[in-house]
């Protein structure tokens, strides 16, 4: 803690973090690479099956909505996480990283998995672009160093 200015210091890996976000939501929003979207219209389309009481299922719709809309965001939202981040709000900063890159380390397994079974790197690269994949590789990094 700095005494004199009555501010503590931030941690090295926040503030690479923030960083490397910016990159990485830089690179998703020129390849226009989004989180995961038809996920979360699949669970809206759900979330009626499934629910009988009708605030609880409002309140699951908005959550979802929410959700769905940070993830259409893609680039825009990893930088937000990265400022988050950065203002030490980690845990809400990661997880807005990893809605706006579609991707943690499952959904990144997931991905490749096609790439596991047919030995086509070509159709898993085609599917984000280089730019793509270095911004979600990216997003992945920023989120693992952020403290």
């Amino acid at each position: 803690m700095d005494v004199c200015r009555g501010r503590e210091e931030m941690p090295k890996g926040n503030k690479a973090s923030f960083i490397v976000s910016i990159f990485s939501g830089a690179l998703l929003i020129v390849s226009g690479t989004t989180g995961s979207v038809g996920v979360y219209g699949m669970i809206l389309s759900l979330i009626a099956r499934f629910v009988d009481d009708a605030l609880v299922l409002r309140i699951l719709e908005v959550v979802a909505l929410v959700l769905l809309f940070l993830a259409s965001l893609g680039g825009l939202s990893v930088i937000l996480g990265g400022y988050l981040i950065y203002k030490s709000k980690v845990r809400v900063g990661k997880f807005i990283i990893g809605i706006g890159a579609g991707m943690g380390i499952p959904g990144l397994l997931l991905t490749l998995f096609p790439l596991v079974i047919t030995r086509d790197v070509s159709a898993v690269i085609a599917q984000h672009g280089v730019m793509g994949w270095s911004g979600i590789i990216l997003s992945l990094i920023a989120r693992t160093i952020a403290k």
